[in-house]
This record gives C-alpha cells, structure tokens and sequence, in this order.
C-alpha cells in the first residue's frame, strides 16, 4: 500500500482557486494512473477561515482502499495532496499532472509504505514537534492490526466524533463507502473534511487492518488522536508523525509585502500637470 504525499510551492493563485481545475485535476488523476476509484470527486470550497490565507478548495476521491485528497491554499500558491493506493501507480506521471496543471515551481515529495513499518522515511520528515511560524501541520499515519468487524455505522461515528475530540472543525459529515462486493480485497473506506484537512480510515475487511490518516493545515495535540485510537482498539497501533509543508519558508505570506509587490505599479505613475 502506497503512499504518496506531494508538497507543492509557488503555484498558480488562478488554478489553486478555480474548482472546475480541480474536479478536472482528480479525474485525470484517477484515469491516467489507472487507478480504481468507487466515487466520483467531492469538492468543497472553504472560504470561512479566520485568517483569509488559509482559504481555498478541499477536495477527495475515494478509491478501493485508498484516497486522493486535495487541499488548496491559493493565497499562499501552495496544495497538499495525498494519494493512498492499495496497489501500484506512477509517482512521476502523478507528480507532471499536478505541476503541469497548478504550475507550481517547488515541491517536496514524500514516499512511504504503508503495510509495516518504512525505515526508508528520512529523519528531516519525521515530526519532532513543530513551529507555528514555520511548519505547515502534522500528519498522523497509523495502521492496527487484528480489528474485527469495523461496519459503516463504527466509521462513520468514529468520523463525526473525531474533530470535536481533537479540536479540530469538520466543514462536512462524514463520507463512508465499500468497495465492490466482487473486489477480491474489500475495503470499507471514510473520509471527513476539517477545516482544510482530513481525517480518513480505511478498514480491509478480509485482513481486519485499518488504516488511519489525520492531517492538518494547523497545530493539534496529536497524542489526542492515538489516545481516542487507543480507547477503542488497544494500544496495538504503530503510527508515526510527518512534516507537511511550511507555511512562510516557500512562499511569500507577509500580507504588507505582498500588497506591495501587487501594487508595485503605482510607483510608475508619473504626476499628472
């Protein structure tokens, strides 16, 4: 199980904002890749943020035993997104649809396996407690072995309990699906969006696994969210911490410069006799 987080700088404001560019974005995604999604893309434009720089377009398609999100800050020319597979695509191929539709000019890729425990992860990843004025939001992944008998009713409660435990804000319900009764490994899969982020699970019916993901564009006690996994399930949970993105290092986010910079025309302006 493969999983992808992409980290992208310096895009296009336009393109970050424009929702018909994203639905485009995730169905080429899913296509081009060959990937198997069982929904078609939901969208969610969020422009309620108390600071105006973090609005932008949250946006996941749910595929058989994994996800796609994409997150959108335009004012910040940034996006995070996340592709979780239970199977194989081409990161490259993944990685020249979204600059070649955002045109972002820097990213930062992160590659991890998701099925045991990815000693490959760089220490520079690995969340060792952050800075407001510097990194961007942790991201939680976790597994849990041996959990029987996960239905639709024990994701989706978990889903619409979760944010208000980790005080953090749902902007919709929770959004639960299974894979085809056919699918040789089924899959019972959520997702709920906070505040432009997401909390997902995805349950593997027949291995009795579940996958859990818990990323955010803000700062959040994360032993909040392994403690409520722990009350429901044991303490059999590995999870680790990532790094997601940085909020001032890649881009410009001082609001007084960037007015300047846009309304360096003016100084053009010669007087009128």
């Amino acid at each position: 199980m493969i999983h992808v987080m992409l980290d992208g700088y310096q895009g296009n404001e336009t393109r970050l904002d424009d929702i018909k560019a994203v639905n485009s974005v995730l169905n080429q995604i899913v296509a081009s890749l060959g990937l198997q999604s069982v929904m078609p893309p939901f969208l969610l434009p969020y422009y309620y943020a108390s600071d105006s720089e973090d609005d932008g377009i949250s946006a996941f398609v749910i595929l058989a035993g994994g996800h796609i999100t994409i997150h959108t800050f335009p004012r910040r020319g940034c996006l995070f997104v996340d592709l979780l597979y239970d199977g194989y695509f081409d990161i490259n191929r993944l990685r020249m649809i979204l600059s070649g539709n955002f045109l972002y000019t820097d990213e930062k890729v992160v590659r991890t396996e998701r099925r045991f425990t990815d000693v490959a992860l760089s220490e520079n990843d690995i969340w060792r407690g952050g800075e407001a004025n510097h990194d961007f939001g942790p991201h939680i992944i976790a597994r849990i072995d041996n959990v029987d008998s996960l239905s639709f009713e024990n994701i989706f409660d978990m889903l619409d309990v979760l944010p208000g435990k980790i005080n953090m804000l749902p902007i919709c319900r929770p959004y639960v699906i299974k894979t085809s009764r056919s699918s040789p490994l089924p899959y019972i899969s959520g997702v709920v969006l906070i505040a432009q982020s997401h909390i997902a699970f995805h349950y593997s019916v027949k291995e009795k696994v579940l996958f859990c993901d818990l990323f955010s564009c803000s700062f959040y006690k994360s032993e909040m969210f392994i403690s409520y996994l722990e009350e429901k399930f044991g303490n059999n949970i590995e999870h680790i911490t990532l790094i997601r993105g940085s909020k001032h290092d890649k881009q410009i986010t001082d609001k007084a410069l960037r007015r300047a910079i846009m309304g360096n025309w003016m100084n053009n302006i010669g007087e009128v006799k």
